[in-house]
């Protein structure tokens, strides 16, 4: 695994969702970072996207004002780093060469299909090329300055230090209780969660859905038979089931690959498929259908791994990889919270 810098994880965010925001001057402000004002304009560029994306992703009786709200939150303050950033900046005399803000843009446009889809988007937010270069330049700045001011501080831990940790997640694995702080704990819990799967057996599997929920009419219901009629002539027929996947399936992202689902653990699928196809050898496939709460799944069995154990050897390098990258959040954070410390900053949100 490569090392990605601080900033590739942390400043990224930022950069994308406000490279492309169009300046506008208004009367209101959200907020006030030693003198310098966020306008609600820059806070509802970022925000109401968002919002946007959390109504048509969670359903309507989960919404709340209070999830709101702490969207709300999160955005301001990340409106308020950002502000401080950029102010230390300034006050450091970070400089951005013109070569670099090139590749800069360079790298932006390789994100388009070509010049007329980048000049495009140039044009819906209302910027020039100019502009959009002066914005590119004070976000290469800031990833600069997190480089020299953070970066520099945090070192890649060393193998033993790697080895410690990696014993501490054997003993999470097996339920016991780590030495570790809160934070190291939490982290080693999660990397046993991930661990006891890629342990656990596993197979690639191919699926032909059908489509037929619970809340199916009975003339529904009936179509959906004729369909799982139509799929077991075409294997009985000889079809190969891949080909039959990509002609049949209704799971539209599976069929664009003949039904391939990769590779599954043991224990992801559901209950009723997972006993199933773990009980079958390498090419089998499920004659009659499994009937879930969803619909129809022919599964076809393409490759079979047995559980193993990872030794220490296999897996130090992401080990190593992910508490440097842990070390180098909390840095960003600390970094932050002294910007914050030394920093006049006055909110004047209404929520």
């Amino acid at each position: 695994m490569t090392r990605r810098n601080l900033t590739a994880v942390l400043v990224s965010v930022f950069f994308a969702a406000n490279v492309f925001a169009a300046s506008e001057v208004v009367d209101q402000t959200i907020a006030v970072v030693n003198g310098e004002p966020i306008f609600t304009s820059e806070f509802n560029a970022v925000l109401m996207p968002m919002i946007e994306q959390y109504k048509q992703t969670v359903p309507a009786a989960e919404q709340s004002d209070a999830k709101i709200n702490e969207l709300k939150d999160n955005v301001l303050n990340q409106k308020v780093d950002d502000t401080l950033l950029k102010q230390e900046v300034k006050k450091q005399k970070v400089k951005v060469s013109k070569k670099e803000i090139q590749e800069g843009v360079a790298q932006i446009k390789q994100r388009f299909a070509n010049e007329s889809e980048f000049a495009a988007e140039l044009k819906k937010e209302n910027m020039s090329v100019s502009a959009f270069e002066k914005k590119l330049e004070e976000q290469l700045a800031v990833m600069k300055l997190v480089r020299q001011t953070v970066d520099s501080k945090v070192k890649p831990p060393t193998e033993a230090e790697v080895k410690s940790f990696y014993d501490q997640v054997l003993i999470k694995m097996k339920g016991g209780v780590s030495g570790l702080s809160a934070e190291e704990d939490a982290l080693a819990a999660n990397l046993s969660v991930f661990l006891k799967r890629m342990s656990g057996e596993q197979v690639r599997i191919r699926q032909i859905f059908i489509n037929s929920p619970k809340t199916a009419t009975p003339e529904e219901a009936k179509a959906a038979q004729s369909r799982v009629s139509a799929v077991k002539k075409a294997l009985q027929g000889g079809e190969g089931f891949a080909e039959a996947a990509g002609k049949y399936s209704e799971d539209a992202a599976s069929k664009a690959r003949n039904g391939d689902l990769g590779i599954v653990v043991k224990g992801d699928l559901l209950p009723e498929i997972d006993k199933k196809v773990f009980a079958m050898s390498v090419g089998d496939y499920t004659k009659e259908p499994i009937k879930t709460d969803t619909g129809y799944h022919f599964i076809r069995v393409e490759e079979k791994r047995a559980s193993k154990d990872y030794s220490f050897d296999e897996v130090k390098s992401d080990i190593g990889e992910l508490l440097y990258q842990n070390s180098a959040r909390q840095a960003y954070a600390n970094y932050i919270k002294d910007l914050r410390a030394n920093a006049n900053i006055k909110e004047n949100k209404s929520w």
